[in-house]
């Protein structure tokens, strides 16, 4: 073995492999960020990366079998082993490994380091630029859907360019048709310029008449008209210089791979394009009805141009948005068919942030679903991916901060989601889920501000005021709650039932009579019925009979399992029948499962209680501890109150625990604190929790519970008076009070 790794040396192999794999390493390092940039596929990447593997072989075999002689390269075996070794070859070799090194390592830093502000974190832009809506000079209404397709395509060309703060589509078409001017747009978007324009559609020819102005001066930057025939090739074309020229005049340097993006022709089938834009337009909207139809808009436009890689991405977002949003599809199918469309969308286009934000989208989705594997961090790497190619990709920001907040990474998921507001300010969900962050955090009046400033600038999305209600019934404000919830309704929400709704807040109340004919607005036909009929079962006491509903609902498919497992775990537990409690908390929080459960954290606390209750029943009292005492550790730091608090938890385990004193002195501070009631924590009323058995006959809690009635009696006077006078809006009104 000696001998031979002497004849290696000698031959000069081990100099020459170690110069190929500086060297690959330098030519891999550069093609992962390079190829890209070109348009290349991954499957070109990987034969890249093999050939260059391939080529370390054969160079240390020729290594092996040749050497460089002063005569020149001669076979090893013609060599004249006689003649001394040239030191100074050697030396010149180990100066090219040095020098090797050193450029590998410049390469990395250049391609990794300086990779770091793509991904999202910490950059800023030089300049900002709002793009309002190109008003159509045609009656024709096809002429409009073209004019907006324009706007949008160009909307996505800029927001390509690093350099370029582009407020995104959803806050400009506000300014649709607008009379405000540029200096007040400009204020209220947060840009330094505003670009206008107009698009003119005759027969085979388009004109584009554009203006750039500046917001603080409402001067004029740039100003240009375009005339061309109407082919795709000169769309794209016209698209790709009005870009630049964008750029060019407020500064903004365009990188290569920048501007290969900006001139990119996506399709150059005329209707598949307007099908498309058509799609996203309907995809922005998120209604039901219009996401199934941005569905077969790009499916229509993919059957005419099977290479249109963006209708692709366009397709698998309409797949997962059906699913999430309205569960139209089941979430299985729909992970499917979206991971096969953005997979081929990326076959297609390996540079498309929009296919990369929605393969995030999937994986985030698949990981919340159960917590376990390696989808988050996949879907972190997509998100990545698809911000470092589009810096203004809102929905991207989104997606990655409600990623975070899943993962707990609160801090971070407040500064993506501060990051998507920049970008959309006028945008609803940041609006709805930012608040949400902060009410995890016990930061309940910059949560309730934020909700309630969504109520000012969209007055008539009924989602918000849902938010408000539940944290308002979080706090402990249940007829204010109410008042919030009943707005909702009156703006069209989907009414909720029993844990999530006003149903549950009623409970909460001790109005059962009323909550149970709330429930009476699913009639038989209604999907939710068999649910609202459970409930109403359980708020009679029938708790077998709640039981047996919730399993049939779930043996029959009638409903997602996650919006049934909690109700059927806790009739289950309140008939007495702990195995199927059990078997259904488990299949609620699968990563508590085994003797090596995972430790608990915030989405599996209130199944790691169940469990201990049902363990402590079971005999298994090591088990039972390790969830109390894990569980009681998580909430130290946690709010107690709000939509994500976490109650009386304390109070519980210490009960569990047989620890009376200490369960007494936390329901005294849990009153103080503005605690009134557990159907929002719990599922279940304080009157019939499980855990409190050991405390419910001592006669400090026994005065507790009176002093909590007579605060609920005065919430519940409240609200009837209200009710009588035909108006919340008193209640209403108390909301932004702490």
């Amino acid at each position: 073995m000696r001998n031979f790794v002497s004849e290696l040396r000698r031959r000069n192999v081990l100099r020459v492999a170690a110069a190929y794999a500086l060297s690959a390493w330098i030519i891999i390092e550069a093609g992962s960020v390079l190829l890209p940039t070109f348009g290349a596929s991954e499957g070109f990447f990987k034969g890249y990366v093999i050939v260059v593997i391939a080529g370390f072989v054969v160079s240390v075999i020729l290594a092996w079998i040749y050497q460089v002689t002063p005569e020149g390269v001669k076979r090893d075996r013609d060599a004249d082993d006689s003649a001394p070794a040239d030191p100074r070859s050697r030396q010149r070799m180990n100066y090219v490994i040095i020098a090797l090194l050193v450029v590998a390592l410049i390469v990395s830093l250049t391609f990794n380091v300086s990779s770091i502000p793509e991904a999202g974190s910490g950059e800023t832009w030089k300049t900002s630029v709002a793009v309002l809506p190109f008003p159509s000079r045609s009656d024709n209404p096809e002429n409009r859907i073209f004019a907006d397709g324009i706007h949008d395509d160009l909307l996505t060309r800029l927001a390509n360019i690093r350099e370029l703060k582009v407020i995104s589509r959803t806050s400009v078409m506000e300014y649709r048709d607008t009379a405000k001017n540029v200096r007040v747009i400009g204020e209220e978007l947060g840009v330094e310029s505003v670009l206008q324009g107009t698009v003119q559609r005759v027969g085979d020819s388009v004109r584009i008449n554009l203006q750039l102005i500046d917001a603080d001066t409402d001067e004029h930057i740039w100003a240009e008209t375009y005339d061309h025939q109407l082919t795709m090739e000169n769309i794209f074309a016209v698209q790709s210089q009005i870009s630049e020229s964008v750029a060019n005049a407020l500064q903004a340097t365009l990188t290569a791979g920048e501007r290969v993006r900006v001139a990119s022709v996506p399709t150059s089938d005329l209707r598949a394009f307007g099908l498309y834009k058509e799609g996203k337009n309907n995809l922005y909207q998120r209604r039901l009805d219009a996401l199934r139809l941005a569905r077969e808009q790009f499916a229509e436009a993919i059957a005419l141009d099977p290479a249109y890689a963006e209708a692709h991405a366009g397709l698998a977002e309409s797949f997962m948005l059906l699913s999430i949003n309205h569960q139209d599809i089941l979430e299985d199918e729909a992970a499917r068919l979206a991971t096969s469309s953005v997979e081929r969308a990326l076959e297609l286009d390996p540079t498309l942030a929009d296919a990369y934000a929605v393969r995030g989208l999937i994986k985030m989705n698949a990981w919340s679903r159960t917590r376990i594997g390696p989808e988050n961090v996949e879907a972190e790497q997509a998100f990545r991916r698809a911000i470092a190619l589009n810096p203004n990709h809102t929905s991207a920001y989104m997606w990655f901060a409600s990623l975070r907040d899943n993962e707990e990474r609160l801090e971070e998921a407040i500064e993506l989601y501060q990051r998507a507001m920049e970008l959309d300010p006028l945008a609803r969900i940041p609006y709805s889920n930012l608040p949400m962050v902060y009410a995890k955090r016990g930061e309940h009046e910059a949560a309730m501000r934020l909700w309630l400033q969504a109520t000012r600038i969209h007055s008539e999305w009924p989602t918000v005021y849902q938010y408000i209600a539940t944290q308002l019934w979080g706090l402990g404000r249940f007829d204010e709650a109410y008042a919030w919830y009943a707005k909702a309704m009156e703006l069209g929400a989907a009414p909720g039932i029993g844990g999530n709704s006003d149903v549950g807040m009623l409970v909460d109340l001790g109005d059962l009579e009323q909550a149970e004919a709330v429930l009476g607005r699913f009639d038989e036909s209604h999907s939710f019925f068999p649910f609202a009929e459970g409930i109403r079962q359980l708020i009679r006491g029938d708790y077998e009979q709640a039981a047996d509903t919730f399993s049939r609902i779930l043996d029959e498919g009638m409903l997602p399992e996650r919006y049934v497992l909690e109700m059927a775990a806790n009739s289950a537990l309140l008939a007495g029948d702990l195995e199927s409690a059990k078997r259904y908390t488990l299949a609620a929080s699968p990563t508590l499962a085994g003797d090596a459960a995972e430790q608990v954290d915030r989405s599996s606390a209130d199944n790691a209680l169940k469990l201990a209750f049902i363990y402590q029943h079971e005999g298994r009292e090591a088990q039972a501890s390790r969830f109390l005492s894990e569980t009681l550790e998580l909430i130290r730091d946690a709010p107690r109150l709000g939509t994500f608090g976490y109650g009386i938890r304390d109070v519980q385990i210490y009960a569990l625990l047989g620890r009376r004193e200490d369960a007494i002195a936390a329901f005294r501070e849990a009153l103080d604190e503005g605690y009134r009631g557990s159907v929002v924590f719990d599922g279940w009323p304080l009157t019939i929790d499980p855990y409190l058995d050991a405390i419910r006959d001592d006669p400090r809690f026994i005065e507790m519970v009176a002093e909590l009635d007579s605060h609920l009696a005065v919430m519940r006077d409240r609200l009837y008076a209200a009710q009588l006078s035909d108006s919340l809006d008193e209640l209403r009104a108390r909301a932004g009070t702490t």
